[in-house]
């Protein structure tokens, strides 16, 4: 089935209310497990589709995602609430990333992914799509691709994703430039597959 969606599609998730972060992020620092578990809730789920568009393996996101949280928990006492919670979480999601792939590198494994069952029509297309995304995705370099998640995915302003990626303002508004460029690219020929394979099917 051919790719509906383009760049404007990896803004999926609405993004929560960053003041309201730095609150619970103080409240959670002094002792507070239903402010910690908010904040869980909040941003789980956007840590481990970062992490899987990072690492390209599902199993090691969850797990990374994992630590993620602990290393965020143990460092809440020494967080700054006067700045972003989420570039500093989405900072040490990255570098737990990049323990991982260093681990990996390590000790390489193969990883064989389960297929998702597709219950009806509209998610077996929200499935491909996502899969389109991912496959675009997966063909830009990195520091571009990271950006390009971080800005546009998980809708990080330019000084938070800069924050985040511990590089300049002027160095994330690059990469994302970049990224975005490489995207389309790369956007353009997962249609063009995926279109050479419908009509192949036909």
């Amino acid at each position: 089935m051919r790719p509906r969606r383009s760049r404007s599609a990896l803004s999926i998730l609405p993004s929560p209310s960053t003041t309201e972060d730095e609150t619970l992020a103080r409240a959670a620092a002094s002792g507070s497990r239903a402010a910690f578990a908010r904040l869980v809730d909040r941003y789980a789920g956007r840590v481990v589709s970062t992490l899987e568009r990072r690492l390209g393996d599902h199993n090691a996101a969850l797990d990374v995602g994992q630590e993620t949280w602990i290393r965020v928990f143990r460092s809440l006492p020494n967080f700054d609430a006067d700045k972003s919670f989420r570039s500093w979480l989405f900072a040490i999601a990255l570098n737990a990333a990049r323990d991982e792939g260093r681990r990996r590198q390590r000790s390489p494994v193969e990883f064989v992914g389960e297929v998702p069952h597709k219950n009806s029509a509209s998610e077996s297309r929200a499935h491909d799509d996502r899969q389109a995304i991912d496959r675009a995705l997966a063909g830009i370099t990195e520091p571009y691709r990271t950006a390009v998640v971080l800005v546009d995915s998980e809708g990080l302003d330019y000084q938070e994703a800069a924050t985040s990626c511990d590089c300049a303002l002027g160095t994330m508004k690059s990469r994302v430039a970049r990224g975005r460029a490489a995207f389309r690219e790369q956007w353009r020929k997962v249609c063009g597959e995926a279109g050479t394979t419908q009509r192949k099917s036909q």
